[in-house]
């Protein structure tokens, strides 16, 4: 059995902590664990350790990881990545594990907003196209009922003002550095430039800023608690999408499907 054609739950307390898909080290936390994961990592935060990378996952990263060396690098070196989705958790059901929640980026939003205005630390919103990040930023504000946002900046922009971005974000000072630049380029982007950042966590969010801009409109909460939110994204857009949830979706059971039998196959 190969290490990164695994599933397994690291033990601590009696209670599942890590789910481990292609050797990614997934936390089998709540979205409450999650969020203070977060703080923690704030809390710790020291010059010379640096930022540290904290990632979600969910099928579609699951796919791209398998083709992409750099990125599945990345994301089992990530110091927390979170299970995103119906796919992680029907894949961990099919391996073996119960995961403890859905943590997705889309949920944890409001949630850190909230908990930023309690605690005085802010964030800084990298990505999108312009003015997303922008209006990201005025609803995290009211969100919060307070100053949550220490700065912004769209996703377009060259190498050539690539110093001009990173003096921007470190000036700004903020405790958490979300970037929406979809997967793996976000990923790649923070750890390329991870040790010029100045900045306790860093974190890639997908799509998020286009749900809380307005820019997209969200899944109906029905469509989210049948774990089908994929097929509301699918029918908002089409065009873009079909390739991700109807082959990728397919791709990615295929998959599972095969690590399930790759591990009979050697306990057998």
């Amino acid at each position: 059995m190969s290490a990164r054609d695994t599933s397994s739950a690291d033990m601590k307390n009696g209670e599942q902590k890590i789910f481990r898909l292609m050797d990614i080290p997934i936390s089998n936390i709540t979205m409450l664990q999650a969020v203070d994961m977060i703080q923690s990592g704030i809390q710790s935060y020291t010059t010379q350790r640096g930022a540290q990378e904290f990632a979600f996952i969910n099928a579609h990263c699951v796919n791209v990881a398998a083709k992409n060396p750099d990125y599945l690098q990345i994301l089992r070196n990530s110091h927390a990545v979170f299970p995103d989705g119906s796919g992680i958790k029907k894949a961990a059901g099919m391996l073996g594990c119960t995961l403890a929640d859905n943590v997705n980026g889309t949920d944890m939003f409001p949630l850190l907003c909230r908990n930023f205005a309690k605690t005085g630390k802010k964030m800084f919103l990298l990505g999108a196209g312009p003015g997303i990040a922008e209006k990201t930023a005025v609803w995290a504000d009211n969100a919060a009922k307070a100053s949550v946002i220490a700065g912004y900046h769209d996703g377009f922009f060259s190498e050539d003002n690539l110093r001009e971005v990173l003096s921007l974000i470190n000036s700004a000072a903020p405790d958490l550095l979300l970037v929406a630049m979809g997967v793996p380029r976000q990923e790649l982007w923070i750890h390329k430039n991870l040790s010029s950042l100045k900045v306790p966590v860093c974190m890639g969010v997908g799509g998020l800023f286009d749900f809380y801009s307005g820019r997209i409109k969200r899944a109906p909460l029905i469509f989210r608690r049948m774990g089908i939110e994929w097929v509301w994204r699918l029918l908002m857009e089409p065009g873009r999408m079909w390739k991700r949830y109807i082959i990728g979706n397919i791709t990615f059971m295929f998959r599972i499907m095969r690590i399930r039998k790759n591990i009979k196959k050697d306990f057998s």
